[in-house]
């Protein structure tokens, strides 16, 4: 076992001081040494603590602690928005579905939650904003335990100089609140 760890850093090495091709007993290794499998299914969660209030605050959402990862959003809401960029994306990888995972305490009024897959483009004449993917809205009028995805209709390829984010809007109800932990994103990732 430790020769087997020895001899990958060997050709590990070599590749790196040969320029990306390696040589075995003569034969030419290059382009032989790719990660081209697909993983299909796989889910990235990005904590909500990691986004920031958006443009329309009539209440504000607020990180509820130093010790988590959740932001609140308290009663009396008009479409408050929350914007939390998608990290952990790599060129290449293809957004399948989107999801919203928190909680809503109702206190029997009207509570909705919107979330939309959203990407900035840099363009020479300036970035453009688009949507990708509107979630189905979640509206309640009792507790609910917020788990909820959608496919994304024609599945979205992350390319050169885009920057993806979730645009999440929420309106609360007099005694009302929203509890938002994670957004997630089901991905097919090609290569590691």
């Amino acid at each position: 076992m430790g020769r087997d760890i020895d001899q990958t850093r060997e050709i590990k090495q070599l590749i790196v001081s040969s320029g990306g091709t390696a040589v075995l007993d003569g034969v030419s290794l290059s382009g032989a040494i790719t990660d081209t499998t697909t993983k299909t299914g796989k889910v990235i969660q990005i904590p909500a603590a990691t986004g920031k209030a958006g443009a329309t605050a009539s209440v504000g959402y607020v990180n509820t602690g130093t010790d988590t990862g959740m932001v609140t959003l308290a009663q009396s809401a008009t479409a408050d928005t929350f914007v939390i960029p998608l990290i952990g994306l790599r060129q290449g990888d293809i957004i399948t579905s989107i999801g919203i995972c928190g909680q809503i305490e109702s206190g029997g009024n009207t509570a909705t939650i919107d979330y939309n897959l959203r990407a900035q483009t840099a363009v020479a004449t300036g970035s453009t904003d688009a949507s990708i993917q509107a979630g189905t809205q979640i509206s309640k009028t009792a507790d609910y335990l917020v788990n909820d995805t959608t496919a994304v209709g024609t599945p979205h390829t992350i390319v050169t100089g885009e920057s993806p984010y979730m645009l999440i809007t929420c309106t609360t109800g007099a005694a009302c609140d929203i509890e938002l932990l994670y957004v997630s994103l089901t991905i097919t990732r090609v290569g590691g």
